[in-house]
């Protein structure tokens, strides 16, 4: 099995652009976010009906709040090369996960949308091969059927069998379709922390559950840090963020501000377990959104993440209430315990 990790938008663009023009049969894509206001993104829109236009399988979904910025040409682009372009809508619902599969054999999974103001953004994308795969064409296919999709290949797919969890398995939550795994998923994985969680996030806004998880972890002699975004892409969430980071640092939680934008949203519990994937700490994610990520215990995988955190934090600083709560955010905490159920 092989692996690769992006740790930017951009480099995750160029990598998925690659996979995208050597497509030979089909290409599939899950987004969030896919808006064609850029040089580079508006080149792959115009890639992706080059590719249909040559024969190939173009079908994407997409949410239609994120993806709301995308042009009516861009639509009639892909469209009139014969692209199949669904798009998302459920009241208080998102499809916030972010697949791309190439061929049915090469797979890239993370948290990185297609959006000219993330360019420079620090995020994770994994593409991989090998039997995984096949979970990522499957998770496609529910969706896919559940917003009416026709093409016989994708609604026929059968996947084989994975007996059990191997070294990398798909993690899919998705509560308008199955019960939310989300929520299991993280209590189980933290609950058998020995010395170390790490989470980085860009938007923190813990479930009174998450704030005790975390704090019986720490109380249990497990050292639990969190890694976030000095300022965010959404002013208002950075004072959320510090509400919740000033609560959780009393009871012993570490956390670290980086100093640019960091989309990425991972788990890695005693360096040998890790997810990395579309979901946020917040509401939005465990309650309401469709998300997905890939857990993984390969110690290649596990090794390359140690060393993409280890930069993160090296240019992070501690965060000290003192120094980091304005009296803005203090006036703003009120309201944001009142919204926190719904963020």
């Amino acid at each position: 099995m092989k692996h690769l990790f992006y740790t930017t938008s951009e480099s995750a663009w160029e990598g998925l652009t690659r996979a995208i023009a050597r497509a030979e049969k089909s290409i599939y894509i899950e987004m969030y976010i896919f808006i064609d206001d850029s040089e580079e993104t508006k080149a792959i829109i115009n890639l992706l009906a080059e590719k249909a236009y040559g024969g190939v399988h173009v079908h994407i979904i997409l949410d239609a709040f994120g993806s709301f910025g995308l042009s009516r040409q861009a639509v009639r682009t892909l469209r009139d090369a014969g692209v199949e372009l669904l798009f998302f809508k459920k009241f208080f619902r998102r499809l916030h996960r972010k697949i791309v599969v190439v061929d049915q054999k090469l797979g890239f999974i993370g948290g990185v949308n297609i959006h000219g103001s993330a360019k420079k953004w620090s995020d994770l994308l994994i593409r991989v091969d090998g039997p995984v795969v096949r979970s990522l064409v499957w998770s496609f296919r529910k969706i896919y059927k559940s917003l009416g999709g026709k093409n016989s290949e994708i609604v026929g797919y059968q996947r084989k069998a994975l007996l059990g969890r191997t070294r990398l398995w798909l993690l899919e939550h998705v509560p308008f379709i199955r019960k939310p795994r989300l929520r299991d998923s993280y209590i189980e994985a933290i609950l058998k922390a020995e010395k170390s969680v790490l989470l980085v996030t860009p938007y923190f806004l813990p479930h009174r559950w998450m704030r005790q998880l975390l704090e019986g972890t720490v109380a249990r002699g497990v050292e639990v840090t969190v890694l976030v975004p000095k300022s965010t892409d959404i002013s208002f969430l950075d004072t959320a963020n510090r509400r919740y980071m000033t609560l959780l640092e009393a009871k012993g939680v570490k956390f670290f501000l980086q100093p640019k934008m960091n989309h990425a949203k991972l788990l890695l519990v005693d360096e040998a377990l890790a997810l990395v994937g579309s979901q946020n700490i917040d509401a939005l994610s465990f309650d309401f959104n469709a998300e997905a990520g890939l857990f993984f215990t390969d110690v290649k995988m596990i090794a390359g993440l140690k060393k993409i955190t280890e930069k993160w934090k090296a240019v992070s600083v501690p965060f000290d209430p003192l120094t980091h709560i304005s009296f803005s955010h203090k006036v703003l905490s009120f309201l944001i315990k009142i919204l926190q159920p719904f963020l």
